[in-house]
């Protein structure tokens, strides 16, 4: 049933205009960005039903950033995360599923830190393109951390860290996917965010995540 549901989602990405008629009417059809826009947007929901098939839980998070880059400068929307976690809290316990507050606290933390390693990253390879050097992902990241590690340290605070569950992270995340389509005013991109906003909100009340457990356990330990 699940997989029936997202093969009826998929295929319309590439096929359906993404911008909304009214738009395409003045623009007289779809343009060269909305393409590019639909591709991106279908490869990253692809990315994001096979971490979920496969129960590849630590990569989920890197796709829900990925939505908020391209969905981002596309509509002109700036994406406050935190404001949409809360909301991700709101329609879990319209659905009796309750988020502990310490959770969200630190999924708040955690997420507002990758934010900043994605942006750094985005920053660090402009840069490298700009002065025709070798970059990768591991310098620009390790970068990021040490700079990181060096501001912490120069405020003297010691972050207490609260161990999220698996489930928690994943349905947040996973929700957080679908809420980032929601600020595209296009049917089928918000036909997408409602499945994955269920399916969030479903893995939070979900005690069938074993192989998730296992593989984020598996993850940690390399």
């Amino acid at each position: 049933m699940l997989k029936t549901q997202l093969l009826t989602i998929s295929p319309a990405f590439a096929t359906v205009a993404i911008c909304p008629p009214s738009l395409m009417a003045a623009n007289g059809g779809i343009n060269l960005n909305d393409i590019t826009f639909g591709i991106k947007i279908e490869k990253i929901y692809e990315k994001v039903k096979r971490a979920i098939d496969k129960g590849e839980t630590n990569k989920i998070v890197g796709y829900m950033f990925d939505f908020k880059k391209e969905v981002e400068p596309y509509t002109g929307k700036k994406i406050d995360i935190n404001k949409q976690i809360d909301q991700v809290q709101k329609e879990a316990r319209s659905k009796d599923q309750k988020i502990d507050a310490k959770y969200i606290k630190q999924i708040k933390k955690e997420f507002s830190k990758a934010d900043k390693k994605h942006k750094h990253r985005a920053v660090w390879f402009a840069k490298c393109a700009e002065l025709d050097i070798p970059y990768s992902s591991f310098e620009a990241d390790a970068a990021f951390e040490m700079n990181y590690m060096m501001a912490k340290a120069a405020t003297g605070k010691h972050e207490q860290q609260e161990d999220v569950p698996v489930k928690i992270m994943v349905g947040v995340t996973i929700s957080l996917c679908g809420l980032f389509l929601f600020f595209v005013p296009v049917l089928i991109c918000q036909t997408a965010g409602v499945w994955l906003i269920n399916t969030g909100i479903g893995v939070l009340g979900s005690d069938a995540l074993d192989r998730w457990d296992a593989y984020d356990k598996d993850q940690r330990k390399k």
